[in-house]
């Protein structure tokens, strides 16, 4: 009986970690389309079409992939492509090229995508730089280097970005829990609860109150409210 409730609290816990439509969205599965590796991201499409994807490499560094609406012209391929402005903080500029630096990884331009590092990703979210900018930033514009010279300024919002941010890179963001440890604990509480499901028999009430009470951990991602919601009687 173990391994099927293990199997239905996982389904239940990915079913949870989906998000309604807002802003940003988390996506639990997505391909990095330069390198084609599966990975975690946030995700936000602006008024003008254009994406903004947030994810990890597989070794951890966290990338920004910025992508052009459709019908507009394309970005130059190499050299200044890209002015980065978290609202309120330093600019970051970024410059593209063919082939990998052997110290400084260039971000790269296919033309339609842009792709640029924003921390190593090493440890707790960092202290200082770009990316710590863009997470304390209320909106992050981009001006965009044009083929023919022409330039194109776009801007995305940060409110609503916490909790996607915080389920695909794994960092705690504006109080908002994250990181392997807990997804590990909030997996743990969810199998918990749905092994409790099984005996003496199976349930079907207990399971469907497990399913209720599972946005308080997807949506407010506090596992105590969860067990308490699980455990209160009708």
């Amino acid at each position: 009986m173990r391994a099927p409730a293990r199997a239905l609290a996982c389904t239940l816990f990915a079913l949870a970690a989906t998000p309604a439509w807002a802003d940003w969205q988390f996506l639990d599965s997505w391909a990095d389309p330069i390198q084609n590796f599966e990975t975690r991201a946030a995700m936000i499409t602006n008024a003008e079409g254009y994406q903004l994807h947030l994810y990890r490499n597989p070794v951890g560094r966290v990338y920004a992939l910025i992508t052009l609406p459709e019908g507009s012209p394309d970005l130059v391929l190499t050299g200044p492509v890209a002015t980065l402005t978290p609202e309120g903080f330093a600019s970051k500029e970024i410059e593209a090229q063919d082939e990998r630096g052997r110290v400084v990884e260039y971000a790269i331009s296919t033309g339609r995508a842009l792709r640029d590092r924003l921390w190593h990703g090493e440890g707790q979210a960092p202290a200082f730089g770009t990316f710590h900018d863009l997470l304390e930033a209320p909106s992050l514009s981009v001006t965009l280097n044009l083929d023919g010279g022409a330039a194109a300024t776009t801007t995305w919002n940060m409110d609503s970005a916490a909790k996607p941010i915080a389920q695909a890179l794994g960092i705690s963001m504006r109080g908002i829990p994250a990181g392997e440890e807990w997804e590990e604990a909030a997996s743990q509480a969810m199998l918990a609860a749905m092994t409790a499901c099984q005996f003496p028999k199976l349930d079907v009430t207990c399971v469907q109150r497990v399913s209720t009470c599972s946005p308080q951990i997807s949506d407010a991602r506090d596992i105590d409210a969860f067990d308490r919601c699980v455990a209160a009687k009708d």
